[in-house]
């Protein structure tokens, strides 16, 4: 997948456990889940974009026509404390052709990046992606269609131990199912011990595709593996 899934966590004000609840993301919430991505995925190629990168990036999940999922953690006043996004396999395309010139001023507005072997890349996958060319796949199990992508997850430093991020796995998968998905997969750094907990406790399976990345999928299909 594109993007990554995580659970590191910048300061904010503390929520209390009973006050917060999962709800659809909308528009005056992008700003503040950008926020939260930006400090929980400071490293990333997303964040390494810049504000309105990102910004425009995680609108794109909320008001996407290819099934885009976008849900925040929010308490009574307001605050966000994680939000999380994703979309049916082969929205890059998509996505990538809708980025392309904000990716271009982000890009001329930072030189710099191109001194990043990761970030090189991730602009060739995206200019590839843009020209309607697919990317290469690795070796990954065949997971039964269509299958939602959980692209990216991020809570706050106040909201940890909270299970936040449980609440926002499960409501992806919850969406998932009304969209009638038949399988999900993430991806996440194989450092990243926080977020693996979590997706084997929510039942997802990790498989290997490369050193850098450690993918994960889970079957929503109850009948898929007595099928197979």
């Amino acid at each position: 997948m594109s993007g990554n899934s995580s659970l590191q966590f910048p300061p904010t004000t503390t929520p209390a456990a009973d006050d917060t609840v999962i709800v659809p993301m909308t528009a005056d919430m992008v700003r503040k889940a950008a926020k939260v991505h930006l400090h929980a995925l400071a490293d990333s190629r997303t964040a390494l974009m810049g504000k309105a990168y990102v910004v425009a990036f995680i609108d794109w999940f909320r008001q996407s026509a290819h099934g885009g999922i976008a849900f925040v953690a929010i308490d009574i006043h307001g605050d966000v404390f994680g939000y999380v996004i994703g979309a049916p396999l082969g929205y890059p395309q998509a996505l990538s052709r809708h980025m392309f010139w904000i990716s271009a001023r982000a890009v001329l507005l930072r030189p710099w990046l191109f001194f990043k072997q990761e970030f090189r890349s991730g602009v060739l996958d995206r200019l590839r992606l843009a020209s309607g060319r697919s990317l290469p796949r690795g070796l990954e199990p065949e997971l039964p269609a269509p299958t939602l992508s959980l692209v990216a997850m991020g809570v706050t430093q106040a909201a940890r131990g909270k299970k936040i991020g449980l609440r926002l796995v499960q409501a992806c998968e919850r969406r998932a199912r009304e969209l009638q998905m038949r399988s999900l997969r993430l991806s996440t750094h194989p450092g990243n011990a926080v977020a693996c907990r979590l997706y084997e406790r929510c039942g997802w399976q990790p498989f290997p595709v490369s050193g850098e990345m450690t993918y994960y999928f889970r079957i929503l299909s109850e009948n898929f593996e007595a099928n197979r």
